[in-house]
């Protein structure tokens, strides 16, 4: 998963490393449960991590187990490592419907707490349909975006990122389905540019993210489980 991906660099430049469970108690674990509706598939996807403080992820040992539950099926998460980063992943096929509720359950074995009641709201799922991907857009002009949806009570937020330009964002009340980016809102960065590199103008992503927060089994230290629809395109900006 990209989000995956992209902590994983993050923490392998800062020295992350991976702790067996053995040692390590559920209360002094930091949980991120994550679910993903992919647009362009029907499943919704799961992710796990489990730390400890920051930089330490934890690997479970034999006889413990994360899963994830919801609209009647039931997965076991599969483990990853990779340069000190693990991660536990899998999907649920065919779940997407908005308000499905989605079940972590971590196993422990002896004396160390299980944490079976890590749950989240699937929200309504969220598909860009305006700019259409490859559009050229300039920086001049007001950009207007429109995505389709079911009807929600969630709030949107609407990002924009690329190389050339400075992150930016709009937060969408629920119930929108349209924005505007007003000229002038995406701005050229102000690095200075690699010598024979237009940094004028590039590819950027724009991006809709509907998210729900839900509740983390009490038996952790810290963390969040939240579930979200996303959708992207790609579009040039120029000057």
């Amino acid at each position: 998963m990209k989000r995956i991906a992209a902590l994983a660099v993050i923490l392998v430049l800062t020295g992350c490393s991976t702790v067996e469970s053995k040692d390590i108690r559920t209360s002094g674990m930091t949980a991120g449960l994550i679910v993903t509706l992919p647009e362009a598939t029907d499943a919704a996807e799961v992710s796990a991590t489990l730390r400890v403080g920051t930089l330490t992820f934890v690997e479970l040992g034999n006889g413990e187990e994360l899963t994830a539950s919801g609209g009647g099926k039931d997965v076991s998460l599969r483990h990853h490592r990779a340069a000190g980063v693990t991660n536990y992943t899998n999907r649920l096929d065919g779940v997407v419907a908005a308000g499905t509720e989605i079940t972590f359950n971590l196993k422990r074995g002896g004396a160390d707490d299980s944490a079976p009641t890590s749950t989240v709201k699937l929200p309504e799922r969220v598909r860009l349909v305006a700019p259409a991907a490859g559009t050229t857009v300039s920086r001049r002009r007001d950009l207007v975006v429109r995505f389709d949806s079911e009807p929600s009570r969630q709030p949107s937020v609407l990002t924009w990122a690329g190389e050339c330009v400075q992150e930016g964002s709009l937060e969408l009340e629920p119930g929108r389905t349209t924005a505007t980016i007003a000229r002038g809102s995406i701005r050229q960065v102000t690095t200075t540019p690699t010598p024979g590199k237009d940094l004028s103008r590039c590819p950027i992503q724009v991006t809709v993210t509907r998210r729900t927060e839900g509740k983390l089994d009490p038996a952790f230290k810290d963390g969040s489980v939240t579930a979200e629809s996303r959708s992207t395109r790609q579009i040039n900006s120029v000057p």
